[in-house]
C-alpha cells in the first residue's frame, strides 16, 4: 500500500504538503541521482522517489519497483510494473493510486527540477 497514514481532511479543501527527505549519488555505468520525497495529500502520505540520470528519468514509490505516470484518459495516477514473460513477452501490471492527484506529481517534479530544499505546500479551496 503506498500511504502510510491517514489524517481528517475536510473534503471542500486540497492541500498537497512535499518536502525532500534523502537523497543519494548514482554510481556505476550511468551516472544520476534518486532524490526521495514525503508527498501529503488529503490526509495521505506518499513515499516517492524521483530517479534521474542522462539516459532517462522516472518517479516511483520509494521501496517499490516501477514507475507512476498520469493516465489521459482518466487523468489519475498510475503504478506500472513491467517485467519478463514466458514466449519473450512483458507482463504489465498496472494500478491506480488511490489518493494521490496528477498536480501533486507535477509538483514533484516542480520541485525536483528546481532543487528546492524546504518544504513546499500547494492548497485549493472550493
Amino acid at each position: 500500500m503506498p500511504f502510510v497514514k491517514i489524517f481528517d481532511q475536510d473534503a471542500s479543501r486540497m492541500e498537497i504538503r512535499i518536502r525532500r527527505v534523502g537523497s543519494r549519488t548514482l554510481t556505476g555505468n550511468v551516472s544520476g541521482r534518486v532524490n526521495t520525497y514525503r508527498v501529503d495529500q488529503d490526509g495521505r502520505e506518499f513515499l516517492l522517489t524521483r530517479t534521474s540520470n542522462t539516459l532517462a528519468s522516472n518517479i516511483g514509490i520509494a521501496g517499490q519497483r516501477g514507475i507512476l505516470y498520469v493516465e489521459t484518459e482518466d487523468n489519475k495516477v498510475h503504478h506500472q510494473v513491467v517485467a519478463p514473460s514466458g514466449a519473450c513477452g512483458l507482463n504489465t501490471d498496472d494500478e491506480v493510486v488511490e489518493g494521490l492527484s496528477p498536480l501533486a506529481l507535477r509538483a514533484v517534479l516542480m520541485v525536483d527540477k528546481c532543487d528546492e530544499p524546504g518544504e513546499i505546500t500547494i492548497t485549493r479551496e472550493e
